[in-house]
């Protein structure tokens, strides 16, 4: 299937990546308020791709053969190792930009390194998931039973604050 034909059948919440012939992976798209869930499958997804480690700034660069002993096979070598990691570093940032909503991705294409844009997107929205997180728990502490029309409308409305909450928190360590 050719990439204009797969961005054709990615639909306004979902990515999908074909990574195998036979397997499609499928992530919820970062839309600013779901930065905890987004970020940990997008981080397995770079995984998968064998290219996270560039986005955790790992990556290094091919080391330049030595320039009188080098021989036309280690020069082929270096630049092959060169084009690869060009290769890898575009892939990394390309996955992470399409699996933003539109109007986020927009905001971001500018940034050129996929370790830049991840760090720049943890910065702005992990602020945001803190902030988030006490809100959610003042709302909730706010839901009272005389505000609903019944005990039903109350567990929901309690039960929906709760998975909001649990989505933001960081998990206590």
């Amino acid at each position: 299937m050719r990439l204009d034909e797969q961005r054709s059948i990615i639909d306004d919440f979902n990515v999908d990546i074909l990574t195998m012939t036979s397997t499609a992976i499928s992530i919820a798209k970062f839309n600013g308020s779901n930065f905890k869930q987004w970020s940990g499958e997008m981080a397995l997804l770079l995984e998968q791709k064998q290219v996270y480690g560039i986005v955790m700034g790992e990556d290094e660069r091919p080391e330049d053969p030595a320039e009188q002993d080098a021989t036309a096979v280690e020069n082929l070598a270096h630049r092959a190792a060169v084009k690869d990691r060009v290769k890898q570093r575009g892939t990394a940032r390309s996955t992470i930009l399409l699996g933003m909503e539109p109007r986020l991705q927009a905001s971001y294409m500018e940034i050129t390194e996929a370790r830049t844009l991840w760090e720049k997107l943890a910065t702005a929205y992990k602020a945001k998931l803190k902030f988030n997180v006490f809100q959610i728990r003042e709302e909730l502490l706010g839901i009272r039973l005389e505000d609903c029309d019944d005990v039903d409308t109350y567990a929901l409305r309690i039960d929906q604050k709760v998975k909001d909450y649990n989505l933001c928190s960081e998990p206590s360590t």
